[in-house]
């Protein structure tokens, strides 16, 4: 079964060509706007409309990062919409919402509510409606209580999205801790993320750095020091390490331990653990304080 959906988004509009050609390209989704509304719709396979409609805003997602999926768009529709869609005029319809035409069969929708002096209703209430008698748009759209949990479901998701030190050489250590945290320990890591929100970049995604536990400390500490506010570093050293540093913020301690040049990632993470509270620079950096890496640990996530 094919699903339709109309999703308000954030994040891309059909102004930007390269959102538009991704969409279209990769998931045949279509960008549009009404009445300043940003909106994208998508025909999405499934058994089950909620499991459906998160599948295709995954899949968008994948095509453009920055797109943000808010919620689905309740397509209201008036007496001159629905003669439209149909092709007949609006005194038949108005026929019909007054229950003066079609009688014999179920009763058609109550309305949604009212816009200005006239009644509006959901467009897949309706359309439901006007399968009987075969004028109907032929798709298939979410019933209102399904539109209610996709919205939530939509509502409680937790985005991520992956950064990386500037340091080469390291791409297969680093999908290999990516494969760690989704095959194993992804359901537990999204339930913890989800209370947190000092890690979040501007469009609400959590910034994870994803780093080998063999390459160079510095590179990932650089990187970490781009951020405005806490990230989570994810690597693998002697076991599956989640932590989250800060590159922001007062000294605790008033120390700070020099991160030798050479060191690599789980070395440095091992210095953290001898000295949780104090804040890590790298050694020999000349550059002035405010220019150079300073991390700080903030907090240890068991796998």
């Amino acid at each position: 079964m094919d699903f339709d959906f109309t999703f308000v988004v954030t994040g891309a509009t059909v102004d930007d060509q390269d959102a538009v050609d991704a969409l279209r390209d990769t998931c045949d989704a279509l960008l549009a706007r009404a009445g300043g509304t940003d909106l994208l719709s998508v025909t999405w396979p499934g058994d089950c409309a909620v499991r459906a409609a998160l599948e295709a805003a995954s899949a968008a997602r994948a095509a453009v990062p920055r797109l943000r999926v808010r919620r689905l768009d309740r397509d209201l529709v008036g007496i001159h919409e629905i003669a439209e869609r149909t092709g007949r005029s609006r005194q038949n319809v108005a026929q019909w919402a007054a229950g003066a035409r079609k009688a014999q069969g179920a009763p058609f929708p109550a309305a949604e509510g009212t816009v200005g002096r006239s009644q509006a209703w959901l467009w897949s209430e309706v359309n439901r409606w006007l399968a009987a008698y075969g004028l109907d748009d032929g798709a298939v759209h979410p019933t209102r209580e399904e539109m209610a949990e996709i919205d939530v479901a939509l509502a409680g998701r937790v985005s991520l999205t992956f950064r990386f030190a500037a340091t080469t050489g390291f791409q297969e250590g680093r999908q290999r801790v990516i494969d760690e945290l989704r095959n194993r320990h992804i359901n537990r890591f999204l339930g913890i993320l989800a209370g947190f929100e000092g890690t979040t970049d501007e469009h609400g995604d959590h910034v994870l750095v994803v780093a080998d536990g063999r390459e160079p400390a510095r590179g990932v500490m650089e990187r970490v020091a781009q951020f405005p506010h806490d990230v989570v570093l994810v690597t693998e050293t002697d076991q599956f390490t989640v932590t989250v540093l800060a590159s922001q913020g007062p000294d605790r301690s008033g120390r700070v331990v020099p991160v030798p040049g050479t060191a690599t990632v789980g070395e440095w993470l091992r210095q953290i653990r001898d000295f949780p509270h104090a804040t890590f620079a790298v050694e020999g950096d000349d550059r002035h304080a405010e220019e150079s890496a300073r991390i700080q640990w903030q907090l240890a996530i068991a796998a």
